[in-house]
């Protein structure tokens, strides 16, 4: 058995679908789907994008699968379907956000 502790962030490379390119940029970004901790130098405008996706409390999947939630930044079904209407998202788990950071919660 191992004592070691499990990664508590994800790192978040985001990369806009081909019909946003002209309008969105590359971004980094770190997670804590457990506290619902975003930060990183394009979590402020981030944020918007998902709460103001979020303001309905349900979103429904390309499969047309409904999610509801409280909150999507504790809801890792419902915020990694907010990000994919707009990005390419590939998740990395790490120990802790890189610098420079903004926090938001």
């Amino acid at each position: 058995m191992s004592d070691k502790k499990p990664l508590e962030w994800i790192r978040l490379e985001l990369v806009p679908l081909p019909h946003y390119e002209d309008r969105l940029e590359k971004v980094i970004v770190f997670w804590n789907p457990d506290t619902g901790e975003l930060k990183g130098q394009s979590a402020q405008a981030l944020k918007s994008f998902i709460d103001e996706s979020a303001g309905v409390g349900s979103i429904t999947t390309a499969k047309g699968e409904v999610i509801e939630f409280d909150n999507p930044y504790t809801n890792t079904a419902a915020f990694s379907t907010i990000l994919s209407q707009r990005y390419w998202v590939s998740p990395q788990p790490v120990e802790a956000p890189e610098e420079p950071e903004d926090n938001i919660q």
